[in-house]
């Protein structure tokens, strides 16, 4: 004869281990979602892999790049950079982005030099843009790093006009560490108009003899973009 009350009673533990594996499976899925890697704010434009280093001339430079999250292209980006020496303000630069206008979801480095002859241990930057029209020059950029060493990385690749219209190209390069910081900028222009349809050769070369160490040994990656600008 089966007890009602024992098989109630077994009923209930089952139940209750039942919730409680489900409450743990649930506590496990939300650790393991902690740590998400952060991403650019969408709705803004921002500031992203900010590095330091002085040139070739000594001076304090700020590398970087602005992230475009709006649903528009922005232009006319004013970016800020204010250095500081045991948290006295001892320089202050303003500069632009290299190659715009910011596509949405898209990303255009700068590289910002002051003018002191202080020395850093601290910086800030802010930026301000404003909304724009899409370029009306359409380039593609075809490229790869052609050669490397300690001090030298050098990408080369082909330019080519996707539009209708004959117009002059800047090709811009950032380079990246291996987290996706900008270690340096390196801009060239090939000679003459892209006529719509042909493509042109160039080569960058990010050289960095002069810093200790090489910021070159800290190469992982380059991205190459090209905006139409005039002759």
């Amino acid at each position: 004869m089966v007890d009602t009350k024992a098989v109630l009673i077994g009923a209930l533990l089952a139940a209750g281990l039942t919730y409680g594996g489900l409450v743990g499976v649930e506590l496990i899925v939300t650790d393991s979602e902690i740590d998400v890697p952060s991403v650019p704010l969408a709705g803004e434009a921002t500031v992203e892999g900010t590095t330091y280093h002085l040139d070739r001339l000594g001076r304090p430079t700020v590398v970087g790049e602005v992230y475009n999250g709006h649903s528009y292209p922005v232009g006319n980006a004013t970016v800020t950079v204010t250095y500081y020496r045991d948290g006295e303000v001892v320089g202050e630069a303003v500069g632009g982005v290299l190659g715009e206008p910011i596509a949405p979801g898209d990303a255009a480095p700068f590289d910002i030099h002051a003018d002191t002859s202080e020395e850093v241990d601290d910086y800030n930057v802010s930026l301000t843009t404003e909304r724009t029209t899409a370029s009306d020059g359409e380039f593609s950029v075809d490229a790869a790093v052609a050669d490397s060493s300690q001090n030298r990385i050098s990408v080369s690749g082909t330019v080519r006009n996707e539009g209708r219209e004959s117009r002059a190209a800047e090709i811009v390069v950032a380079f990246y560490d291996e987290e996706d910081n900008v270690i340096g900028v390196r801009t060239t222009r090939p000679n003459g108009d892209v006529s719509p349809g042909d493509s042109v050769p160039f080569t960058v070369t990010f050289r960095t003899v002069g810093d200790v160490p090489s910021l070159a040994q800290e190469f992982d990656d380059f991205d190459a973009r090209a905006v139409a600008v005039d002759s």
